[in-house]
């Protein structure tokens, strides 16, 4: 073998064992009604930064077609953790109680960290802290319609974004400290 094919094969090789494999992003395009779920489910990764003990996702149930209107509801399947929202715009629920701020709150944390807010005034997104190597599902249901409906179901990672932050305001921080899960 000649030197540069030596050189490719070695640069590879550093390259494959030395990359970084954890969530960042997962989604799912799915059919939904108010009968019909959509889901998506991932494992959070155990290395990397945390915030508090917890990985930041964002998570997104997003309508793809004009009359469509998802909830949201992610379930952390071995802890006791579930985040619900009906519109992103409107509160968040964990674990059955609502947040006092609602999710239009989060708007300048979803842009800096994921360049956008959901596509739609009624898609449905929420903030979700969860610990590492825990087990997460979204689901998403239509609220009222039982024709089928497209839906996109999204997670994203952002906690390398929100630890690394060097601009966030002191509303997003206090923001965030809101969706830390009180036991």
């Amino acid at each position: 073998m000649k030197y540069h094919q030596w050189m490719g094969l070695t640069a590879s090789a550093f390259i494959a064992f030395s990359a970084h494999a954890d969530l960042l992003n997962i989604s799912s395009t799915s059919l939904q009604s108010s009968t019909e779920e959509a889901i998506a489910c991932t494992i959070i990764a155990t290395g990397g930064p945390t915030y508090q003990g917890y990985k930041v996702l964002l998570a997104f149930a997003e309508g793809l077609t004009p009359d469509s209107n998802p909830t949201l509801r992610v379930r952390a399947l071995n802890y006791n953790l579930v985040y619900e929202n009906d519109n992103w715009q409107g509160p968040t629920y964990i674990n059955g109680t609502p947040l006092d701020t609602p999710g239009s709150d989060l708007a300048s944390l979803y842009t800096a960290s994921v360049g956008r807010t959901p596509g739609r005034s009624n898609d449905s997104a929420t903030l979700v802290l969860i610990p590492p190597g825990d087990a997460i599902c979204a689901f998403s249901k239509e609220v009222s319609s039982t024709s089928l409906k497209k839906v996109s179901v999204a997670f994203t990672d952002i906690t390398f974004m929100t630890v690394g932050m060097k601009n966030m305001t002191t509303q997003e921080i206090f923001l965030l400290d809101k969706w830390v899960p009180r036991n």
